[in-house]
Formats: structure tokens, sequence, C-alpha cells
């Protein structure tokens, strides 16, 4: 399985809003495509693929310095229990340190919050609603980013 970073509106891209919709938007009752938006062309987007499938994603908004906000991160049902959220955490992070970013930002459903926990993310604020459902705030500032 590859790591990818890909642009807006590439096959990949469109490959990427295919997985968000399964995994984040149907179970919701609402369509990614209504969301996605061209100020995605602006964003970092990431993934992993099997073969010709995209089986992860993520999007990364750059926001002041050196931060970034993750959003719309996915593992498609049957790959999920692989480690592969962490690995495409840990690979963007990586990525993206390399480029100067140092602290990272998310809205991470209620469900998830354990999960990032794992990667060194803390909650920061109370409990809110988005698309339904609750979410936390969680932030992330690597070594030397203080």
């Amino acid at each position: 399985m590859e790591f990818v970073e890909f642009a807006y509106g590439s096959p990949r891209y469109e490959k990427m809003l295919v997985l968000r919709d399964e995994m984040l938007r149907k179970p919701l009752g609402l369509e990614v495509y209504a969301e996605a938006s061209e100020a995605e062309v602006d964003y970092r987007h990431f993934g992993i693929e099997n073969g010709d499938r995209m089986v992860a994603c993520l999007m990364c908004v750059p926001l002041e310095n050196d931060r970034v906000k993750i959003r719309q991160m996915a593992v498609l049902t049957q790959y999920q229990g692989r480690g592969l959220g962490r690995r495409l955490m840990e690979e963007v992070e990586a990525l993206l340190k390399s480029d100067g970013v140092g602290r990272f930002m998310l809205h991470a459903r209620h469900t998830a919050v354990g999960f990032y926990e794992t990667l060194g993310y803390h909650v920061v604020g109370e409990v809110f609603e988005e698309v339904g459902i609750p979410h936390r705030q969680m932030e992330k500032t690597l070594p030397g980013h203080d």
C-alpha cells in the first residue's frame, strides 16, 4: 500500500471524494459533493492507495504560520483495524514537519477521540456538535514548535 499526496481535481482527488462520501457523509444522510468546494484547491490532500483504490485519506487546511487543520480523515471499513489511520497520520505529520509545520488541530468525532489521543493529540474545550454529531477539538504540537 502506497502513501500519496495528490492535487485537487486529480483522479486521486476524485477517488478521495468517493471515500469521504461513503465513510463520512452517507452515514449521516449528507453528500460530500455538496460540501466539496474550490476552497479545497488550497488544501493538501493525502491518502493511502491499495492498487488503484483509495483506502484512507485526509486533507490539511493551511492556517497561520506553522499550523494546519486536519479534515475529513477516513479509512475504508474493510481496511480499519490494520493501522492505516495511524500510518496516514504519522506520514502526514512527518512530511509536513519537513515543510516547517509543527502544530496540528482537528475536530474529532466523539468516537475517534481515543484514536487521536494515542497519536499524541489532546482535547481542547468542550464537546460541540458538527454535522449533527458530537465532536471535540484536538491539538498536537511537535517538539520544537512551542
